[in-house]
């Protein structure tokens, strides 16, 4: 209760002007991560009209960069994630970026000038889809990938989806994640689409 708190507090001060970016100490930029869905989600921003985005995971914000240059200055994007890696990718762990991800992550949407649009929320996906109060267009599923995690992220975020809005993710090859998006698509009676990598939920 005691992280939720100041989670919620640091997120009270973030969203009234962002100016978390101000305190934040540029380094090189390290554009590091798995993002290779640009193609798949063009043709979704280019379908539709997407103003707000809700990202779970983010890591160095290569895909946050990417959706807050697509929604442009008027738009928003929720960024949310602990940035200390997940538990169950040892590869995250073993990671050199570990100990600054955050600051590595702030640095680099200082450096796309998008500090006005990216709104960084240092929470698990699970606190924050309970205590947050924002819908969004598009919600991109790209955090645990355990099965568990997976169908929890669709099933607490779909509320969080306006109407006609896309809930889409990442890694659709990974059987833990195929299998939590199928149990959560059978759950809220939807289908899936999925190409290469790409997944997403339509009625």
């Amino acid at each position: 209760m005691k992280h939720l708190f100041f989670a919620l507090f640091f997120l009270s001060q973030t969203l009234h002007s962002n100016e978390i970016y101000d305190y934040i100490k540029p380094i090189p930029k390290d554009m590091h991560g798995w993002f290779g869905n640009e193609s798949q989600l063009k043709e979704i921003f280019a379908e539709k009209k997407i103003h707000t985005v809700i990202e779970l995971g983010s890591w160095a914000g290569c895909s946050t960069i990417f959706f807050g240059e697509q929604v442009g200055d008027n738009g928003k994007v929720f960024a949310i994630d602990t940035w200390a890696g997940s538990e169950m990718e040892k590869i995250h762990q073993k990671d050199k970026r570990i100990g600054y991800l955050y600051q590595l992550f702030l640095s680099n949407v200082k450096h796309a000038q998008l500090e006005d649009v990216i709104f960084p929320i240092r929470m698990t996906t699970d606190e924050a889809a309970a205590a947050l109060n924002i819908t969004a267009d598009l919600i991109y599923v790209d955090a645990d990938h355990q099965t568990s995690s997976v169908y929890r992220d669709i099933i607490n975020w779909y509320p969080h989806l306006n109407e006609g809005g896309v809930m889409c993710g990442d890694d659709w090859k990974w059987e833990s994640v195929k299998k939590g998006v199928k149990k959560a698509a059978k759950k809220l009676h939807m289908n899936i689409a999925s190409e290469e990598n790409f997944w997403y939920l339509y009625p």
